[in-house]
């Protein structure tokens, strides 16, 4: 009998693992198209780094808009890009401060740029740590977007597939961190992987005598793909184009 758990057990987590093993085999072949690389994560800290170090790094916001837009106005803390047809006028921030955006700091942004009377706002910044901060944008009538720096990559620099010059860089991990392993375990496409994994060890337990071995692990498969499909701090919201 304990022979046969112990077997019953091996099996299943050989099967497991195998095919965990080949999911991530295709998922890393899929990752070009889908989601932020770690190397792209990356350069995305070093390129606001950099950035900040910039004399004027609004330069660079000037000449990626103008890949797309004609008519824009830089000045030296944003750019105003109009869409006269539209009567639409965009103004692009950059926060070159790495304690975050809160409240206090949007609001003094904002009193500096109201007078420009934009209809959207995109504050792009190293991150938002005031926990209030979404909420407290519902005050404003202006749409106002707040980009940090892996928003930013994503959705500006790939965008218009112009990327500023690499300066400044941060010294590099020797080891991924457990905050990545978790992301990449529980992100929504991970869901498939699991149930498809749970569904093989379900069938299996049907040819196999101590199948509630295979049924504890098919379970545990069943609560992976829960956490991977609705746990919102690893999966993001697909938006418009920001300018």
């Amino acid at each position: 009998m304990a022979k046969r758990l112990w077997l019953s057990v091996l099996v299943s987590a050989i099967c497991t693992i195998c095919l965990y093993a080949i999911f991530f085999v295709i998922s890393k072949k899929r990752k070009k198209k889908f989601g932020m690389k770690l190397k792209e994560k990356e350069d995305a800290e070093n390129i606001f780094l950099s950035l900040c170090f910039e004399n004027n790094p609004m330069d660079f916001f000037f000449k990626m808009a103008s890949k797309r837009h004609h008519d824009i106005t830089k000045h030296k803390k944003y750019l105003l890009v109009n869409y006269k047809l539209e009567n639409v006028k965009t103004l692009l921030w950059f926060d070159g401060s790495f304690e975050g955006l809160t409240v206090p700091r949007l609001c003094e942004i904002y009193d500096k740029i109201k007078k420009e009377k934009a209809t959207k706002i995109v504050i792009c910044c190293y991150e938002t740590s005031d926990k209030n901060l979404n909420s407290f944008l519902r005050t404003f009538e202006e749409k106002i977007v707040i980009l940090d720096r892996y928003q930013t990559y994503e959705k500006l620099y790939k965008l218009y597939d112009y990327f500023p010059e690499i300066t400044k860089t941060y010294p590099k991990e020797k080891s991924v961190a457990f905050k990545d392993m978790l992301s990449y375990s529980f992100n929504k496409k991970r869901t498939k992987s699991y149930l498809f994994s749970a569904l093989i060890l379900i069938l299996s337990g049907l040819f196999v005598r101590l199948s509630i071995y295979y049924c504890i692990i098919a379970s545990l498969l069943i609560v992976f793909a829960l956490i991977s499909q609705f746990n919102t701090s690893f999966n993001t919201k697909k938006e418009d184009d920001i300018i």
